[in-house]
């Protein structure tokens, strides 16, 4: 893996190799006047969710480098400015590149590990902590359901387009050509089914500790219900959840850019944690 350049600003884009290809990064270097805390991994969303959360993902970074963490952002194959086309990329391509990250990202900081996942990239994020252990896990607005998650992706079509108006009608157009475009991304059958079979009530994690930030939406005992139920089967292996509320503004839907609450949700939360 390719290291940023010394003479980079403390905020160093560059490119790492991959297999296919190469990476786009990101890499925001802790303070140097606090005592590190321990590296965050960023595991953006999906579609074109990644570019509606870029502003929130760029300002939270830069805060976890303020505070201490050494953070790496990075754009997975097909996706943002890395290599590939998004009909190439695959699921377990996208751990392939969790894995490579989070392996460079250790060497240069050897504290505690967390991944930061926003979206579907939460679960993407749970779905790597199975295999891998970390020693936390950050999520921002999860998606839990991978099925669900498609499910919405290919709504986002019916307003728009003629033919199939219901996501059973998509799905089986999807199913008979392999691949169906929504909004100028092309999802391929493959990407569909792994996405399906991921779902978070199902996981089995290792011990860790779980950040859940999320917008209650006006609705706030329904989802504490949900992290108590999530909490109580994964607590069965040592993890511990911890949610926390906020009345916050949708950024991941590209009609505001910025969720103040949640920056200073997650600020509270990390600027605590002891080094």
């Amino acid at each position: 893996m390719n290291a940023p350049l010394l003479s980079a600003p403390r905020v160093e884009p560059f490119f790492f190799d991959a297999d296919p290809g190469t990476r786009f990064s990101l890499y925001h270097a802790p303070a140097p006047h606090i005592p590190a805390r321990g590296a965050i991994l960023y595991v953006h969303p999906f579609a074109e969710e990644l570019n509606w959360c870029r502003r929130m993902a760029a300002l939270q970074s830069r805060r976890f480098a303020a505070l201490g963490y050494a953070v790496l952002q990075i754009d997975l194959f097909g996706c943002g400015d890395s290599c590939g086309d998004f009909n190439a990329a695959r699921w377990e391509l996208w751990q392939r590149d969790l894995a490579t990250a989070r392996a460079w990202l250790a060497e240069r900081s050897p504290g505690p590990m967390h991944l930061w996942g926003i979206r579907l990239g939460a679960l993407l994020a749970l779905d790597a902590a199975r295999s891998s252990a970390v020693d936390g896990l950050i999520l921002w607005q999860p998606v839990l359901n991978g099925r669900s998650a498609i499910n919405q992706f290919l709504r986002q079509r019916l307003p728009t387009e003629t033919g199939p108006q219901s996501s059973a009608a998509l799905r089986a157009r999807l199913a008979t050509h392999g691949q169906i475009e929504i909004n100028g991304y092309e999802l391929v059958a493959p990407l569909a089914r792994a996405i399906d079979a991921c779902d978070a009530a199902s996981m089995q994690l290792p011990a860790c500790t779980i950040d859940w930030f999320a917008s209650h939406g006006g609705a706030p005992a329904r989802l504490s219900a949900e992290a108590a139920r999530l909490g109580a089967r994964w607590g069965q292996h040592g993890v511990q959840v911890r949610l926390h509320p906020i009345d916050g503004l949708p950024f991941w839907q590209g009609s505001v850019a910025e969720c103040p609450a949640l920056l200073a949700a997650t600020d509270a939360v990390f600027g605590s944690l002891l080094p």
